[in-house]
């Protein structure tokens, strides 16, 4: 199979291996509990996680490896203009001077394709660790990098397990930015772990939900859009007043004055609540050409709601079998701006994904009632948004996990998540001021598990994050339980053949002390309970007072902490 070779690959060809474990710290004051009686056990609730993504997923692997259903990504698209930065740590001179670690990746730079695959490389090996062996993984991308991108997850995730590209019309209108062509569509590349058994998800289709949903008139089909709209770019041109009566009908004048005809006159200007700078969508001819297309509706306080039709082709409306060419209104990224404007018109984020193409892209790739879901470039939080819109459209319980490094992550992510719960009350859109529902943790990262660290006790991990972390480590089994002491002998985990006990307390004075010591007492309770069971058992431990053949012959395995965390699966 060929191979995609850029710079740089040598050095990180194995650097997701190196990247130390920090364990998730939660942050109640950021969180939202559960208001569910009992709560959801603490793993078993949405995640927001502040921090580098890539140590993130490395933290995340101790709980969820094997276990993720659906993994959507929207890496940078590397367009020359976003200014990424590339700053993981690598151990390697060459790799340091060549990234200059806090330099922005820009259109300047010659060879920022390499440096998004450096990025990129050790992230998607992760990703590849959490994906279930029926799970598949979404990566939106534009022209910029999709080419390489699809050989670098072919040889990955193996060429065989591609599933599809889908083309997503994000820009109805299309663009001006490329050379020749109006731009209007981006890519979602679709990969499966493991292709054979995946079953993907279609959509329900009812005539009378289509009909519940879908305006139809004279012309075809169409949808309402708010028609005044908040703008970075203020137009004179579209900031004008439309007239209209007690009968709503409306009436545009070329000097802005009402009229003296008919009347009498509601003057209704553009206004989106707290935004500056609010426009019409469209201009005076249009509405001129287009009088039909124009909907008058009043709110519950009499006052007057301006929308335009948005007209669709009878072949838009969703099919069971979902398409690979994704095209409705509310998948453009003007549709993700006016979600998140209606839900937070105090901030200002560019590009947002939309609820509804994410919440379609869910329907078909979890299923699933309780499938987790994973976005380690999470934005503005779309993805969670959709997972909490399906969750209560089917009274279901699939859980999110989203992963955002920057520093808007609590102010913008979470928050929307918030918003997005306990609703938005003077939102225009019905579900968006009711509010969800739901629950989510926040996390930060923690220090690394560092082997040194623990020899001088500096930095001592607690103990359910030891305790993952070397179950991970040592058998490669991923666990959501709280994994704590569950007697005297300290066993924390069981599986259908083994037992796992950790002599471990967050005390280094304790475990300098005789009593962290595995002693006969422990062996001979431990080794009875295997000779009646036919069990074997895996104890880590600071010391012993005993031989391992003495050990064996009772089943058990030794491994000294913290120096052999390693050691049972380097022995099989």
């Amino acid at each position: 199979m060929p191979t995609l070779d850029f710079k740089g690959k040598q050095y990180i060809y194995a650097h997701h291996l190196t990247v130390p474990y920090r364990p998730l710290v939660p942050d109640r004051t950021k969180s939202v509990p559960s208001s569910d009686s009992p709560p959801p056990p603490p793993d078993d609730d949405n995640l927001v996680i502040q921090g580098d993504n890539l140590h993130a997923l490395k933290a995340l692997l101790p709980r969820y490896a094997g276990r993720v259903k659906c993994i959507y990504i929207d890496p940078p698209y590397n367009t020359g203009k976003e200014d990424w930065v590339y700053n993981d740590s690598v151990n390697s001179p060459q790799m340091q001077e060549w990234l200059e670690q806090v330099a922005p990746v820009d259109g300047e730079d010659l060879e920022r394709h390499d440096k998004w695959l450096c990025m990129m490389w050790p992230r998607l090996h992760l990703l590849r660790e959490l994906l279930s062996d029926e799970g598949v993984i979404l990566v939106s991308i534009d022209d910029n990098e999709q080419h390489h991108l699809r050989m670098m997850m072919d040889e990955i995730f193996g060429a065989d397990n591609f599933i599809t590209c889908i083309a997503v019309v994000s820009n109805l209108a299309g663009s001006s930015d490329q050379f020749g062509f109006a731009g209007a569509h981006e890519y979602c590349l679709v990969y499966a772990k493991t292709r054979n058994k995946v079953v993907l998800g279609s959509f329900e289709v009812d005539e009378a939900v289509i009909h519940s949903e879908w305006y139809k008139d004279e012309v075809g089909y169409y949808k309402l859009e708010q028609l005044q709209r908040g703008s970075l770019s203020y137009s004179e041109s579209l900031d004008y007043p439309i007239f209209v009566d007690p009968d709503d009908n409306f009436v545009i004048t070329d000097d802005d004055k009402e009229p003296t005809d008919g009347g009498p006159y509601t003057a209704v200007y553009p206004k989106v609540r707290n935004k500056e700078n609010a426009i019409w969508r469209w201009g005076k001819d249009k509405i001129h050409s287009n009088p039909s297309e124009i909907v008058i509706g009043r709110r519950k306080d009499g006052s007057i709601i301006i929308k335009s039709k948005q007209r669709t082709l009878r072949g838009d409306i969703p099919t069971k079998k979902p398409k690979t060419v994704f095209y409705k209104p509310e998948y453009g990224s003007r549709a993700g701006g006016v979600t998140l404007q209606d839900m937070m018109p105090d901030i200002s984020f560019p590009y947002p994904k939309a609820t509804m193409l994410m919440y379609d892209l869910l329907q078909i790739a979890a299923p699933n009632s309780k499938d987790i879901i994973l976005d380690s470039f999470a934005g503005s939080g779309t993805t969670a948004h959709a997972v909490l819109q399906l969750n209560k459209d089917n009274d279901d319980s699939r859980q999110f996990i989203l992963v955002e490094c920057e520093e808007y992550a609590n102010e913008i992510t979470a928050e929307r998540v918030r918003r997005a719960i306990a609703g938005v009350p003077d939102a225009e859109n019905k579900q968006i001021s009711e509010g969800l529902g739901g629950s989510f943790t926040y996390c930060t990262l923690g220090e690394p598990i560092e082997i040194e660290e623990m020899l001088n006790g500096e930095l001592l991990p607690e103990y359910s994050a030891l305790a993952a972390y070397i179950l991970y480590t040592a058998s490669g089994i991923s666990s959501n339980r709280d994994l704590l002491p569950k007697n005297e002998d300290f066993l924390f985990y069981s599986d259908e053949k083994t037992d796992y006990y950790l002599f471990y307390r967050h005390s280094l004075e304790w475990l300098k002390s005789p009593e962290s010591m595995f002693k006969e007492e422990h062996a001979v309770r431990i080794g009875k309970y295997n000779r009646s069971k036919d069990r074997k058992s895996i104890v880590f431990a600071p010391g012993k007072y005993m031989g391992q053949r003495f050990l064996s012959n009772l089943g058990i395995m030794f491994c000294q902490l913290p120096y052999e965390i390693h050691l049972p699966s380097r022995k099989g």
